[in-house]
């Protein structure tokens, strides 16, 4: 999911502080071209593995109960783009339709909110760019059963548009590995501002999410069950080259739970933040 970051599309643009999580990761994902210079976050060459590395002080806050947020010291990226199939960390797409404004694309994408209950979920390491939260808030006041919620998948068509420099992004999606057979959408747009050396960007966008995939993360038969969910995200970012193929980032993103995901007994916080202030080497 690209809220909380996390947009999935605007990871080359930026690194997405997310999330959703957005997910989630920015709009737009990167143009790729045969020539590219390696320090630009604007473009990635076609046929060829871009890795990066973000070094500096972050934080992903959790919204369950007892959770601990995530630090993020360390955050590495990795993509591929050819000509129509490309990888964006763990994102897959194949590029249907390209215009000079317009882009249609068929994408996979892994269920966002299992970060919250397993550390050890690759989209922790992967972060669309801690410590503790602090005092623990009281146990829920109703006993929660404890169940696995397995690693998902959701597939479907992605339309991104780039006019004068604003870029934004839209997805349908279905979960496709079987697991709650919840749907998605998420829309993202976001508004440069550039200056000779310097780039700042602010992103809104909003994610809906079905019954079904909010209840197999915060619900429960009988215990707990809910409707649908919007969660809206306001990003902002400031990059500025450094040469040699590094450069400055700081990112800070702001999530909304919406109150089927807040009044879960199992959640603590209606809200997800994720910041990140670093250098980003680009190899």
């Amino acid at each position: 999911m690209w809220s909380a970051t996390i947009l999935t599309g605007m990871r080359k643009l930026l690194i997405a502080c997310v999330l959703t999580a957005t997910a989630t990761a920015g709009a737009a994902r990167a143009s790729p071209v045969d020539d590219c210079d390696a320090g630009s976050p604007d473009c990635v060459a076609v046929g060829k593995w871009n890795f990066s590395l973000a070094l500096g002080a972050g934080v992903r806050t959790n919204p369950l109960v007892h959770g601990q947020d995530l630090p993020l010291p360390v955050v590495p990226q990795f993509s591929y783009y050819g000509k129509r199939f490309y990888i964006d960390n763990l994102d897959v797409g194949f590029t249907a339709l390209e215009g000079g404004k317009n882009t249609l694309s068929l994408i996979a994408s892994p269920g966002y909110d299992r970060i919250f209950f397993y550390r050890s979920d690759l989209q922790n390491i992967f972060v669309n760019i801690g410590g503790a939260s602090g005092t623990n808030p009281p146990p829920p006041p109703v006993q929660f059963p404890s169940r696995s919620r397995a690693v998902t998948y959701l597939a479907g068509p992605e339309w991104t548009f780039n006019d004068h420099g604003i870029v934004g992004q839209l997805d349908v999606l279905r979960e496709v590995t079987g697991h709650n057979h919840g749907e998605e959408v998420r829309t993202a747009i976001q508004f440069p501002v550039r200056s000779s050396t310097d780039a700042f960007s602010a992103t809104i966008g909003l994610t809906w999410q079905s019954a079904a995939i909010v209840n197999y993360y915060y619900g429960a038969p009988r215990v707990y069950e809910s409707g649908s969910a919007l969660r809206p995200f306001l990003k902002l970012g400031y990059t500025r080259p450094l040469g040699r193929g590094w450069r400055f980032e700081v990112i800070t993103q702001y999530e909304h739970l919406a109150s089927a995901i807040a009044d879960s007994p199992i959640v603590a916080h209606n809200y997800v933040v994720t910041s990140f202030l670093g250098f980003v080497n680009a190899f």
